[in-house]
C-alpha cells in the first residue's frame, strides 16, 4: 500500500487545516466532555471544567513544543532559534504532551485545593483518549513511521525506501485499548489511591515500547531511540508506583464541596480559541527539518546498496 493521504482536511480563508492537528482539537473536546460528565463526581463547577481544560490545552501545546524542540529536534532549531515560534511549520512530542498535561493538572489542583492523585486518577482517562486520535493524525501526516517490513499492511512512502510498518496505527489502537481498561479501573478504585494514574503509566509506556520496536526513529540516545528510553524510564516508574498504590492502605482524597459559579464569557472564548488553534499544526516533526533527514536517509542508502550485477556476453 502507498501511504498518499492528503495532510489538508481544507483550505480556509485563514490558511490550511490539518488532520494532525485536527486531532488536538478533538482531543481537548474529549477532555471538556469527560470532565462535564465527572464534575459531580469530582465536586466541579461548570467554571472549574472549563478551568481545567484551558489549562490543560495550554499545557499540552506548550510541553508538547518545548518537548520536541529541546529533545527531539535542538539541532534543527540551534541554528533557527526564532523558528521555534513559527508553530504552523510543525513539531509536537507526544511525551512533552504528557509533561504539559501534567503540569497544569497539578496547577488546577493547587488553584482549586483539590487533590492532584485524584485529579490525575481521572485526567488519564481523556487523556488516553486524545493520544489514541493523536497516533491516527501521525499516520495520516507521515511523521510517524515504522522500520522497513515485507508484512502485507506495509506502508511505502514517497521520501522512503521500501515498505514500512504502519507503527502509528499500532500504537493508536494500543491506547485506544487502554481506555476501557482505565474506565473499569475507576470503578474499582476509586480517584484519590493513585492506582488509575499508575497503571495509565506502566501500560501507556510498557506497551509503547513493544510497539516502536517496529519504529524507525529519526533521532537516537543512548544507542536507542530517543522515545524509547523515556518509554523505559516511564514504564519503570508506572509500575513501581502501581504496586506502591495497591499495597498502600490510604484512603482516597475527600471531595471538594462544589460551589455553584456558571462559567464566564471569556472562558468559553478562551476555550474555543484553544480548541481551533491547532488546527494549523500540520506534523509531529517539523517539515523542513524531516524532509532534510529522510533525503539524508535516501542518499545514505543509495550510496551504501551494492552495485548491480554486470554481465558480460
Amino acid at each position: 500500500m502507498v501511504h498518499d493521504f492528503d495532510p489538508q482536511i481544507a483550505i480556509t480563508p485563514l490558511g490550511p487545516v490539518y488532520w494532525y492537528g485536527a486531532v488536538y482539537s478533538l482531543g481537548f473536546v474529549g477532555i471538556f466532555l469527560w470532565f462535564r460528565f465527572r464534575k459531580q463526581a469530582r465536586g466541579m463547577t461548570s467554571a472549574d471544567v472549563f478551568t481545567l481544560t484551558i489549562l490543560f490545552a495550554v499545557g499540552v501545546m506548550l510541553g508538547g513544543r518545548i518537548f520536541d524542540i529541546l529533545v527531539y529536534e535542538l539541532d534543527y532549531y540551534r541554528d533557527r532559534p526564532l523558528a521555534a515560534l513559527n508553530w504552523w511549520e510543525g513539531g509536537m512530542a507526544s511525551h512533552g504532551v504528557l509533561l504539559g498535561g501534567l503540569v497544569a493538572t497539578a496547577l488546577f489542583a493547587r488553584m482549586r485545593g483539590d487533590s492532584l492523585v485524584a485529579l490525575l486518577d481521572e485526567v488519564v482517562v481523556p487523556g488516553a483518549f486524545l493520544l489514541a486520535v493523536g497516533r491516527l493524525g501521525n499516520f495520516i501526516e507521515g511523521g510517524v513511521v515504522g522500520s522497513a517490513t515485507t508484512v502485507p499492511w506495509g506502508f511505502a512512502y514517497p521520501d522512503l525506501e521500501g515498505a514500512r510498518h504502519p507503527v502509528a496505527l499500532y500504537e493508536s489502537a494500543k491506547n485506544f485499548a487502554i481506555l476501557p481498561v482505565l474506565v473499569w479501573a475507576i470503578g474499582r478504585w476509586q480517584p484519590g489511591r493513585g492506582v488509575v494514574a499508575s497503571l495509565f503509566v506502566f501500560l501507556y509506556a510498557g506497551l509503547r515500547f513493544a510497539v516502536d520496536l517496529f519504529r524507525d526513529y529519526e533521532a537516537a540516545w543512548l544507542g536507542i531511540g530517543t522515545g524509547q528510553v523515556f518509554n523505559l524510564l516511564m514504564a519503570g516508574a508506572g509500575l513501581v508506583m502501581l504496586i506502591w498504590t495497591l499495597r498502600s492502605p490510604q484512603e482516597p482524597a475527600p471531595v471538594p464541596s462544589p460551589r455553584a459559579r456558571a462559567a464566564s464569557w471569556w472562558q468559553v472564548a478562551a476555550l474555543v480559541v484553544l480548541i481551533l488553534y491547532p488546527l494549523g499544526i500540520p506534523t509531529s516533526w517539523t517539515r523542513a527539518n524531516i524532509a532534510e533527514k529522510r533525503q539524508e536517509t535516501m542518499e545514505d542508502a543509495r550510496i551504501t546498496a551494492p552495485d548491480p550485477p554486470r554481465y558480460f556476453g
